[in-house]
């Protein structure tokens, strides 16, 4: 067994390394090998003599593990080191599907609970609902586990049970179910309908999967039949994915020619390449883009190449800033390495990614000033054109062509949401908020149609969140919630009752179509289709005129 894992740790460490190095002179190549056979002595030489002296016996594969993605850390954020578990669960993912039980999970005041579950699953099909706080999973305390932690445990290999114990609103003793592990959908597209007379929205917004332009493709012939003409693509939220998809979704809107993206990898290497638009058959109908600082990598490379070639405007927020392309490496013992081997650039010659030089891993995901992200500079030294002549720049995510903020919730209603208003939801679901009786649900509806004026959050309604709010917070005084705040929040508190109501209800996509009208984002995008529409135009001319 140790000398697998030795083997293993070698291997990966040499795949690590060996990439890592610069392009080099011919004469250098021995003195590199030389530092490597050394490097890779004292190495193997480090972990046997921690492993055999420490004073506590340790795991020697989770140290293994922690020493290679430490010095993945010295080379850029996305290069990444994955054991046998995470590196299936992520090719999984990949393939649009994982192994679990079929529920989303978030962590709320002092537990982990149910949000929603999901259509034909294990844990719709075992009663599981909103507001389930998870106390154990297999018979295991979870009180000191976190979301993540809920999340590895409730998944598994297919076919294999798991026992899960939820504490129950009116319930007066815990509730335990076994459930069978399953295949569980993923798809790309969270949502698409007509969200307005001709205007069609799809929100692309899980990821591209291998079956993302597949999706994209039925969801634009669905809404066609119901009559749209223009399309809001939304990429808000999306983190990437596989590259030929990101090609393949774009290559649905561009002209026969166009270039998508340029990957450059090593000064000289065969691998640098040009992916230009093949389909010769691209849609032309208006659309707008919406992005965000969640939007990276493969929504950069859709965002960007629609963007350079004039053929919609971006509307929101400044994306992340990920332009560099990872290769998937098996390794031994079924562990995977994703190694950055190049950098993507725009039609226009932009590179996307952002600076990530002061080697902080927390500053460069997760920078934040208390109400949203500070967005990373961008050098205005890397000016481009666009078809149309417009200017864009490079170095560091896809500027927006029209910034509209979003109403991110900041930290006090943070507070406010994940403590005392999530548990008056979760008994308001139950039937247990006399003002709001109607809206007792004991498990999601699925496919709703919705209807106006459903769960309309009344004065009467809002007279017991502010009694509840008040009891609550006399009884637990952790929350850094006052009532104070609750009262300067009391508006947004009603928009938000709702919002969750709609999700315990009809789950989150159904809620976020009954919430469009809120979303300042997406109708901002509407109101800019017509001059979208004239920018696309211009660009066509355009082409025809330099191709005569």
């Amino acid at each position: 067994m140790r000398n697998n894992l030795r083997r293993f740790s070698i291997f990966a460490i040499a795949i690590v390394l060996l990439a890592g190095i610069a392009s080099v002179r011919p004469q250098a190549v021995t003195d590199d090998k030389l530092a490597w056979e050394h490097l890779s002595r004292d190495y193997v030489g480090a972990m046997e003599t921690i492993r055999e002296k420490y004073v506590e016996e340790i795991d020697y594969e989770a140290l293994t593990t922690t020493a290679i993605q430490g010095m993945l850390r010295t080379l850029d954020p996305h290069s990444n080191y994955y054991d046998r578990k995470s590196f299936e669960e992520m090719r999984m993912e990949q393939r649009s599907q994982y192994y679990g039980i079929g529920a989303s999970i978030q962590g709320r005041y002092h537990g982990v609970y149910i949000i929603e579950t999901f259509k034909d699953t294990p844990a719709a099909q075992a009663g599981l609902r909103y507001g389930d706080q998870i106390v154990a999973i297999d018979g295991k305390n979870t009180a000191a586990w976190n979301s993540d932690q809920v999340r590895d445990n409730l998944r598994g290999e297919l076919g294999t049970e798991v026992k899960v114990t939820v504490k129950r609103v009116g319930a007066a003793e815990p509730v335990t179910v076994t459930i069978e592990r399953a295949a569980v959908d993923l798809p790309s597209i969270s949502g698409a309908y007509i969200v307005k007379p001709g205007v069609g929205y799809v929100a692309l917004s899980r990821g591209f999967h291998s079956t993302t332009s597949d999706e994209l493709t039925s969801a634009i012939s669905a809404l066609k039949s119901q009559g749209m003409n223009s399309l809001v693509l939304d990429l808000r939220g999306n983190p990437g994915g596989f590259l030929d998809q990101a090609i393949r979704v774009a290559d649905k809107f561009l002209q026969r020619g166009q270039i998508i993206l340029s990957v450059r990898g090593r000064d000289g290497r065969a691998s640098d390449k040009d992916w230009p638009a093949e389909s010769g058959m691209p849609e032309t109908f208006p659309m707008v883009v919406l992005i965000d600082d969640g939007s990276a990598s493969a929504s950069e490379i859709v965002a960007g190449a629609i963007q350079d070639h004039d053929r919609a405007l971006i509307v929101g927020e400044p994306s992340f800033g990920k332009g560099l392309v990872q290769t998937i490496y098996p390794l031994y013992g079924g562990a995977g390495l994703t190694l950055t081997t190049a950098r993507y650039y725009t039609p226009s010659g932009r590179l996307i990614q952002r600076d990530y030089s002061n080697g902080s891993s927390y500053e460069y995901h997760f920078r934040r000033n208390g109400n949203g992200p500070i967005e990373p500079p961008k050098p205005r030294n890397e000016m481009r054109r666009t078809d149309t002549g417009r200017t864009v720049y490079g170095g560091g995510g896809i500027e927006p062509d029209i910034k509209v903020e979003s109403s991110d919730v900041n930290n006090t209603q943070g507070a406010i949401w994940t403590s005392g208003l999530f548990m008056f939801v979760r008994e308001m679901m139950a039937g247990r908020i006399a003002a709001a009786a109607g809206f007792k649900r004991g498990a999601i509806e699925f496919d709703h149609q919705p209807r106006a004026g459903e769960f309309v959050v009344t004065d009467e309604i809002m007279k017991a969140y502010r009694e509840f709010m008040a009891d609550f917070l006399s009884k637990n005084q952790d929350t850094g919630v006052t009532m104070k705040t609750v009262e300067e929040n009391f508006e947004w508190a009603r928009k938000k009752i709702r919002e969750e109501a709609l999700i315990a209800a009809y789950g989150v996509d159904t809620q976020k179509r009954m919430m469009a009208d809120q979303d300042t984002q997406l109708q901002r995008a509407i109101t800019e289709m017509p001059q979208s529409a004239q920018l696309a135009e211009r660009a066509r001319k355009l082409s025809r005129t330099s191709k005569k």
